[in-house]
């Protein structure tokens, strides 16, 4: 999360507005789910830091669960599909539409990720209110109401219990037509209902292209809705889980159940599109010995939060409000001219980047499609620039009918795997040796394998949250006044949670690549940042207090997907990785990266370094 002091927004509005339906969302027997989440989230706290007599975090965590778990029981799935409680495997709640009539709630979703001017908006909308109303604002340099809806007849409808992989499968509430002078950018669209006095608000949300792409801007802003499909977990299922009632349930690991298709027919989690204002990161600084004593056991404030709130548990890594949001508000707020676009058109329209100079993209890309890669590398060695302040690049997914498909380090079972014709589009690690066998160095100048965790529970937890910088004479850094040696982006702090590096060596004090993992020999690393495969665990701690668990797990995997044996030698070469920004010529083009999802964070804060930084890079790719 965000440093003491400066976590939460720097926007005079919030990203979250409107009423949370957090706090005014209530139980049969009138416990509100933020009192019930707050109390969770303090006991959870509490076990962390050991403040409960003689119990563990888990022992704490559980008999909470326990005490509190009868009177709040709630039936969200029909009762010929089983039943759950809201404590159940706690800390990946989700949501599911209820079925009780008495309980006021709206959700809501469009039939297509994306739009241009002109096209029509097929809006589908469950609720248990008679009537609805919805607000479709644009969100940038300010939020901009652009058109309102009132008084629109709402109806429920039932909900399968596999629509994370399926659909919701509900029939069209409402259709509009977008207008022409609608400017390209991120809109949010907020449904609305009330009963009695108590008010509940949900959104929905499309990306707007240009009607001619590249015609009147230069900059191409790309939105990483690969990663926010993979992450958002409405209906229980995500690229990390699977319902506790389909056999799931926890982080995911070489022995948990994970959705391999997720679909686009569904509302996004709570904290996805809008969070209240104050919402932390998940990275997090300790900035006094009191923050992190010796032998303190790992700390995750952020998740703390998220329970207390309400907001679904893995808003804290993806989506249009805790990352991409960010960097749209800076770019129209600093005067430049960008369009928008969602990862997921270049399967459709390969030749989109095809009228611009600039293709930006910031937050986390961990999940993008083959055909959106081969527009990037199309683009840039035509000439074009990709400047990329984003971390965790990892899986190569598929888009098929609004499902996204990755069968992960399982893609053998990928159907499009038993055809040799097909077989370069199965879902799965793009470093996987008998898989793509594509290194994402190649295209995005890192790798997602190389760098991991940083700034969050036992992984690097006292760094310095910024980058070293070594080659301080770059071009990119030539209006930053850094020296040799400082301290980029600490005080946000930039590194975390998850980040990007390549493998190198050290030269008479420079970092340069060895190209072991795929990089180029010219490929230029400018600053590093230390980080590892998951948490150091031998510091005396029990093992529930680790939430990401040890940093030989992930390397196992790393060694065995890259056709390596699982030696403990080479083992040992994937346990420690970094962040890192480099610099690299391909073709025509040119690729920067600033390898971190939180970047964008230092954006937010109005860091100057960072600020400036970007806009070096900005003006210097677009001029």
């Amino acid at each position: 999360m965000s440093d003491e002091g400066k976590k939460g927004s720097t926007d005079e509005r919030s990203s979250g507005a409107a009423t949370d339906s957090a706090e005014t969302e209530h139980a049969p027997d009138g416990i509100s789910r933020r009192d019930v989440f707050k109390s969770i989230a303090g006991a959870t706290a509490a076990g962390a830091l050991g403040a409960v007599a003689g119990k563990t975090q888990a022992e704490t965590f559980d008999g909470l669960s326990n005490s509190i778990a009868n009177p709040i029981q709630r039936d969200r799935i029909p009762p010929s599909q089983g039943s759950r409680n809201w404590i159940t495997n706690a800390a990946y709640w989700y949501e599911f539409p209820s079925n009780d009539p008495n309980e006021l709630e709206v959700w809501g979703y469009t039939d297509k990720l994306s739009y241009a001017p002109g096209d029509e908006v097929a809006l589908h909308v469950n609720t248990t209110a008679d009537s609805y109303e919805l607000e479709i604002q644009r969100d940038g340099a300010t939020l901009e109401t652009v058109k309102t809806y009132s008084d629109l007849p709402g109806k429920y409808h039932p909900t399968p219990i596999d629509c994370y992989e399926n659909g919701c499968g509900w029939p069209v509430s409402h259709r509009f037509k977008i207008p022409g002078n609608w400017k390209s950018g991120g809109y949010i669209i907020v449904l609305r209902v009330e009963r009695d006095g108590q008010k509940i608000e949900q959104e929905a949300w499309f990306t707007l292209r240009a009607k001619r792409p590249g015609a009147k801007a230069d900059i191409l802003f790309i939105l990483s809705t690969g990663t926010w499909l993979a992450y958002t977990d409405f209906g229980g299922g995500s690229s990390y889980r699977i319902p506790p009632e389909a056999g799931g349930g926890g982080m995911e690991s070489r022995d948990t159940a994970y959705a391999t298709r997720v679909h686009t027919h569904r509302p996004w989690a709570r904290g996805f599109i809008r969070q209240p204002e104050g919402t932390p990161t998940w990275g997090w600084k300790p900035r006094r010995y009191e923050d992190f004593p010796i032998g303190s056991p790992p700390q995750y404030p952020s998740t703390y939060y998220y329970l207390a709130n309400g907001l679904s548990f893995k808003n804290m890594l993806s989506g249009w409000a805790g990352y991409d949001s960010h960097f749209a508000r800076w770019a129209e707020r600093e005067g430049y001219n960008i369009e928008y676009a969602d990862q997921h058109d270049f399967v459709d329209m390969p030749k989109l980047l095809d009228r611009y100079k600039l293709a930006v993209v910031v937050g986390h890309d961990e999940y993008v499609t083959p055909q959106y890669r081969n527009a990037l590398d199309r683009f840039v060695e035509n000439g074009g620039r990709l400047a990329r302040f984003a971390g965790n690049i990892n899986w190569q997914v598929r888009f098929e009918d609004n499902v996204q498909i990755c069968y992960k380090h399982q893609h053998e079972q990928d159907p499009v795997w038993e055809n040799p014709e097909t077989r370069y589009l199965a879902s799965t690690w793009w470093h996987q040796h008998d898989g793509a066998n594509n290194p994402p160095v190649t295209t995005w100048g890192v790798n997602g394998h190389k760098g991991v965790y940083a700034m969050i529970g036992g992984a690097t937890p006292r760094g310095a949250g910024g980058f070293t910088i070594y080659r301080n004479k770059h071009w990119a850094f030539k209006d930053a006044d850094l020296y040799y040696g400082d301290i980029l982006g600490g005080s946000v702090p930039v590194i975390g949670s998850e980040v990007d590096g390549v493998e190198y060596t050290f030269r008479y004090g420079l970092p340069y690549p060895t190209g072991e993992d795929g990089a180029p020999e010219d490929l230029e690393i400018l600053a590093l940042a230390p980080a590892i495969a998951g948490e150091e665990v031998d510091h005396g701690h029990p093992e529930e207090a680790h939430f990401i668990g040890p940093s030989e797990r992930d390397a196992v995997q790393y060694a065995e997907t890259l056709g390596l044996e699982p030696t403990p030698e080479n083992i040992d070469k994937f346990v420690r990785g970094c962040a890192a920004i480099t610099n690299m010529k391909k073709g025509k083009g040119e690729v920067f990266c600033i390898g971190t999802l939180q970047w964008v964070h230092g954006l937010q804060q109005k860091e100057p370094f960072v600020e400036t930084v970007t806009r070096t890079v900005i003006d210097r790719y677009s001029a």
